[in-house]
């Protein structure tokens, strides 16, 4: 498309008249106001205020969440809301990365029609039609880096020929929405934690430091059961409620119901997590305590909440993961919410260890852990100049990957042996593993490349010569492992006659 443009205003803010030229299509006039920078959220909403037929939103970012109303991309969600509100029609298209989830269920939830892009395809669009007229375009995402911080560049072009051209766009989206599955449910429902659970020394860190995997699991359980239900009492299963600790129900002298009473004390007279009631019938009735009133006697002020998917159960993570690495997962929830919109957060060992109250080593291993169950990417960071050794180096950063269903991941396993064969795979996951990425099925593709371009001796060399290096050392990856390959296959040929 070619763009002339014309320019006439005032100081006001510049009013351009634009003749557009589309492909395939006679040209069409518009008239465009720049709305760049800080000017974006303000026309935006006042725009979406102004609607009288209709909304369309295609965003390839949306990072609005309840407990952020501060943020300015909470304030445009909701706009969207109340245009619903209004009787305005408002469809709002969302690309399927993670950052987009809360957005999703805000809207969602308010009874506006939002739906996701397949994740095989990349939606960068930040495009807005409304009343088949005003649209508004440029590189600004409902972020609050885009709104606030950010060198961004819009404008809003009025006329009606060219927003017929923009809703045929979003007419192809409509082809590309994902389908409403269970998994995907899975990511968006989330149980809601106080802070305080993590960051008081007699709460969850106690039960780490204790090795009480039941009691950390119990509770887990009862706020997902609570959530389910709506109610802060919940009558107790205690066979269900066995199976998913992994205590044994079927046995003949099996005592799973004693062993849930004792956790159910534990809960109330160690950690003052809840109360509860035995009847006659030996019905186990609990009640969650409100944090406010139950826990006044800690230290930790339960300012805010951090949000689990109930895919942590439906999953299974809640029995794979050991106990440090059910820590270290629930953290990593609570710095990815907490960090900016990107999702990744950076702290050091030391300061993880004084936030929660858990030793260096135990959090160390924890989300290493993380790592090689592929639930979690590291950025290593790098020696800078000046420095001596990697104590000295700027904390990792460390960012959570979204949740895929076993079922999901074991296609993508029978879906690689397909292309590979099973022994290829099979010693493409082995070496991998040695470099802690034996369940990233990218890697195993990247070491099947590797394995037949440089043979399995030398591939299998240069990840044993990586791997020696330490877990925390940012050379430790494959990319390292390929420069190991080509200098060896230097240095070979260098022997050559």
């Amino acid at each position: 498309m070619k763009l002339k443009i014309k320019l006439y205003g005032g100081l006001a803010g510049i009013i351009l008249g634009a003749v557009l030229f589309c492909a395939g299509a006679d040209a069409v006039t518009v008239d465009a106001e720049d709305i760049s920078a800080r000017a974006y959220g303000e026309s935006v909403l006042k725009e979406l205020g102004a609607a009288k037929e209709s909304i369309y939103v295609a965003m390839y970012s949306m990072y609005a969440r309840s407990d952020k109303k501060d943020n300015p991309a909470f304030g445009l969600v909701e706009a969207l809301i109340r245009a619903k509100d209004r009787g305005i029609y408002t469809r709002v298209y969302l690309d399927s990365n993670k950052g987009n989830d809360d957005a999703f269920v805000i809207l969602d939830k308010a009874g506006v029609d939002v739906s996701f892009i397949k994740p095989s395809l990349k939606m960068h669009a930040k495009l807005i039609v409304i009343d088949g007229e005003v649209v508004i375009d440029g590189s600004a995402n409902w972020t609050q880096n885009a709104l606030l911080e950010n060198v961004e560049s819009a404008q809003i072009l009025r006329g009606k020929e060219f927003a017929r051209i923009k809703l045929a766009q979003f007419e192809e989206l409509e082809k590309s929405i994902a389908g409403t599955s269970e998994p995907k449910k899975a990511l968006l429902d989330k149980v809601r934690v106080r802070n305080i659970f993590l960051e008081d020394a007699r709460l969850a860190p106690g039960m780490v430091t204790g090795s009480d995997g039941y009691s950390f699991d119990f509770y887990l359980l009862l706020l997902r059961q609570s959530k389910d239900t709506g109610s802060p009492v919940i009558r107790v299963d205690y066979a269900k409620s066995a199976r998913r600790l992994g205590i044994k129900v079927e046995t003949e002298n099996s005592k799973y119901r004693q062993e849930i009473r004792r956790l159910a004390e534990n809960l109330k007279d160690k950690y003052r997590l809840i109360d509860y009631t035995i009847d006659e019938n030996s019905n186990l009735d609990v009640k969650l305590l409100d944090y406010d009133d139950a826990l006044k006697q800690y230290s930790v002020p339960a300012a805010g909440y951090f949000n689990i998917p109930t895919a942590y159960w439906e999953y299974g993570l809640d029995r794979q993961l050991i106990l440090r690495e059910k820590f270290a997962y629930l953290a990593s929830i609570y710095e990815g919410e907490t960090a900016r919109p990107r999702q990744w957060w950076r702290k050091s060992l030391k300061g993880l260890s004084e936030k929660y109250h858990i030793d260096e080593w135990t959090f160390d291993y924890g989300l290493r852990g993380l790592k090689k169950l592929d639930l979690l990417e590291v950025k290593h960071s790098r020696i800078k100049p000046g420095e001596r050794d990697y104590e000295d180096r700027e904390p990792n950063e460390y960012r959570l990957k979204e949740l895929v269903a076993p079922q999901e991941k074991e296609r993508l396993w029978k879906n690689l042996e397909k292309d590979f064969g099973v022994e290829a795979v099979g010693r493409a996951r082995e070496l991998a593993a040695m470099i802690d990425e034996g369940n990233n099925v990218q890697a195993a593709k990247d070491f099947i490349r590797l394995v037949k371009k440089y043979g399995e001796k030398d591939a299998r060399a240069a990840a044993e010569t990586v791997s020696r290096m330490g877990a925390d050392n940012p050379l430790r990856n494959i990319s390292y492992v390929v420069g190991v390959l080509k200098r060896m296959e230097r240095e070979d040929g260098n022997l050559l006659p």
